[in-house]
């Protein structure tokens, strides 16, 4: 009986323990399907927390709302896509992090048009807001070319 007991606690502690984790990744793939909607500007600063810093290559550090909005151009020259690949929780339960592939492809219309997608992996550092909510707080993108298949 009390092996069946301590068998059912390490069930409900790894469920428990993965919630956070499947909430961050939620988080961020909510996150991607609104940059591929509504394009990065909006979904970076919906997502970023009031003092999120962002790092890219030849741009970096980019600190607040209104500095992250300035970076991304409007009309976009590209529209971005990620997935999350994993994402981890600190014990806390307050800071996270979420790392993946993303590709930005160019706009057929768009400065950027005939140039070949831009690759590479990120991470994304979250932070638990006081309402519950998941929002990145440090955000860095680093080229690569794509993994193969």
């Amino acid at each position: 009986m009390r092996l069946l007991m301590a068998l059912w606690l390490v069930l409900v502690a790894s469920i428990a323990a993965a919630a956070p984790v499947d909430d961050v990744l939620a988080t961020d793939r909510a996150f991607a399907a609104m940059a591929k909607a509504k394009g990065a500007r909006a979904a970076f600063t919906e997502y970023a927390d009031a003092d999120a810093v962002m790092f890219r290559a030849g741009v970096g550090p980019v600190k607040g709302l209104e500095a992250i909005g300035r970076v991304f151009e409007e009309p976009p020259a590209a529209t971005p896509v990620w997935d999350p690949e994993a994402a981890d929780v600190a014990a806390s339960g307050d800071l996270a992090y979420s790392w993946g592939q993303f590709t930005w492809t160019p706009v057929a219309d768009g400065p950027l048009a005939g140039k070949p997608p831009f690759t590479g992996y990120y991470v994304s550092i979250w932070k638990r807001q006081r309402d519950g909510r998941w929002k990145w707080v440090v955000d860095l993108g680093v080229p690569a070319p794509p993994r193969p298949r």
